[in-house]
């Protein structure tokens, strides 16, 4: 199947994002996919994923539909930190998931906001995740038009977010870790530092010590899946609770996304929003 779309507004998103916020229907493993193939035409042109959109042009994507899946309304509590008619942005928890995949139908963030939202006829689009088992800020677009614009700043580096973590040893001066990231096949974990990889960069800074580990303020300048994750276990000082990293065991992964600085996606007023603080014990 053939999907057109006429690009709108100002905005110079790439075609990978554009795609993301207007196929919700297809998972992004498989438009990332389908656009690094050929899939994607732009005025009748081949591009890759990351060329960036003017408004007015054409985009035509081809792709046999995924099977849709209904995502179920159910009944949970959300730490709701802002909400207006555009957006939502919560404290999620550790260990819920962002969106439900094909073995975990339940029990996910949108399926909460979709029972928080009963009646409304919303879908929630997320222009990033967490992590399921890292716990806080995450902002959820609740219209098309929201998610493009919240697509775009998160595309250009636009989006200030800090991160607290508890770091096995003692970590001294702050660090900047410059490092691709990128994903194999077969191997364990598959997201991992490769030369083939895409630029990830991460800057970390000691905040205290803590009993042989250290708590850390992380800045994460790019968003490569589980960045902080690998950056952290590939300098000597994984993060703790970080199984599949190599990290001390605990109770949880001990990564918490503290704070977030964006522009509202209708108003253009700057935003910052905080969780409430967390207390990472060993």
């Amino acid at each position: 199947m053939t999907y057109r779309f006429l690009v709108a507004g100002e905005a110079r998103v790439s075609v990978k994002q554009f795609l993301f916020t207007q196929l919700p229907v297809f998972s992004r493993f498989a438009l990332r996919q389908a656009a690094a193939a050929g899939a994607c035409r732009v005025d009748g042109e081949s591009v890759p994923a990351g060329y960036r959109l003017r408004a007015g042009q054409v985009v035509e994507f081809t792709l046999a539909p995924e099977p849709q899946r209904t995502i179920l309304a159910e009944e949970q509590a959300l730490d709701i930190l802002f909400e207006d008619d555009a957006i939502a942005v919560l404290n999620k928890p550790a260990g819920m998931l962002v969106h439900p995949t094909a073995r975990e139908r339940h029990g996910t963030v949108a399926n909460a906001l979709l029972g928080h939202w009963r009646g409304e006829n919303r879908r929630p689009t997320f222009p990033h995740r967490l992590d399921r088992e890292t716990s806080g800020v995450l902002v959820v677009a609740k219209s098309t038009a929201a998610a493009c614009a919240l697509a775009l700043q998160f595309e250009n580096r636009q989006v200030q977010k800090r991160y607290a973590a508890l770091v096995a040893g003692e970590v001294g001066a702050p660090r900047e870790i410059d490092a691709p990231i990128g994903r194999r096949g077969g191997e364990m974990p598959p997201w991992r530092i490769c030369p083939e990889g895409r630029a990830a960069l991460s800057r970390l800074t000691s905040v205290r010590a803590m009993g042989g580990a250290t708590l850390v303020d992380l800045e994460p300048v790019t968003g490569r899946t589980n960045q902080l994750r690998i950056h952290c276990a590939s300098i000597g000082h994984p993060i703790v609770g970080d199984r599949l990293y190599g990290g001390p065991p605990a109770e949880r992964l001990f990564l918490h996304a503290r704070r977030i600085g964006f522009r509202h996606p209708v108003t253009g007023e700057a935003m910052t929003v905080e969780s409430p603080p967390i207390d990472f014990k060993l």
